[in-house]
């Protein structure tokens, strides 16, 4: 499928027999892509025996490098990809243009679903777009991106904006620099993800109720959030988390949030359990 700017992105789509008009679009997270996470096959098969078609794919920002091809036939062209490229706003692109490709196989309604950065990713999308075919969101551990940036990196948070800042002024935007994640990432693409954070700080939940939740709570689809007790993408415990994203998703018609016993970020041994709640949250 395509980017809405005709990126190509890979993925991997299953759909019921005899078709489905609902769907669930699965948006990975920081350095992931689209099969690496164990919970992606038992999530894939608790939608579809429920009569719902599945699509995960690889956004631009998938692995810690990868290359991403644009055009087609000898027109064809590399971009650099991978988290350290990696632009925030652009993931509209990436998640709109795998959205018209549900809706090209006859999917007009479609659960948003993310995990980790990838639920940030899909809240911005479902802000900006406001998108009609949009029937509920899925959030698989939501991180508070700002606070593990500072916890992580071991220095405030506009150190590291300083230094990206001057890097741009400097002409030098692809300059890669510690922000507290697993590998330097570009000076641009920690301000496209820290710079403004009433665009980016969707989950900041080291702030507790006086944080800014606006984008979350202009959510008007019902809500899923599940984390793990063994969460490492939070700074604060996960039953204050798990409370946050109950109370201050207040635009949304239903809101669940589940907290599963012993999972971690990435639900090893517990992906039957995520699985499950998923697919009883997405039953037409």
């Amino acid at each position: 499928m395509r980017a809405e700017d005709g990126l190509e992105l890979v993925g991997f789509y299953a759909a019921p027999e005899g078709g489905a008009r609902r769907a669930v679009l699965h948006t990975h997270g920081f350095a992931g892509n689209f099969y690496e996470n164990r919970f992606i096959d038992w999530v894939c098969d608790a939608v579809v025996s429920r009569g719902l078609a599945f699509l995960t794919y690889n956004s631009r920002g998938h692995d810690y490098v990868s290359d991403n091809l644009h055009g087609a036939g000898v027109e064809t062209t590399y971009e650099p990809g991978g988290i350290p490229w990696d632009m925030f706003e652009q993931s509209i692109r990436d998640i709109g243009g795998a959205a018209e490709y549900l809706e090209s196989r006859g999917h007009r309604e479609i659960y948003f679903e993310g995990h980790s950065l990838g639920t940030c990713k899909t809240v911005h999308y479902l802000n900006e777009r406001n998108d009609p075919r949009a029937t509920g969101a899925v959030l698989i551990s939501p991180p508070d991106m700002f606070g593990l940036a500072s916890e992580r990196a071991g220095r405030p948070l506009e150190e590291i904006l300083e230094e990206a800042r001057a890097a741009v002024a400097e002409g030098d935007p692809g300059r890669r620099i510690d922000a507290g994640r697993t590998v330097p990432v570009a000076a641009r693409s920690i301000l496209s993800s820290y710079a403004d954070p009433a665009v980016t700080d969707i989950f900041p939940f080291r702030l507790g109720a006086d944080g800014d939740y606006s984008r979350y709570a202009s959510l008007t689809v019902p809500v899923l959030a599940t984390f793990g007790t063994v969460e490492e993408a939070v700074t604060v415990p996960v039953e204050d988390a798990a409370e946050l994203a109950r109370t201050m998703a207040i635009g949304s018609p239903r809101v669940e949030v589940a907290t599963i016993e012993g999972a971690n970020h990435c639900y090893w041994g517990q992906e039957e359990k995520l699985a499950t709640l998923i697919g009883a949250f997405v039953e037409p």
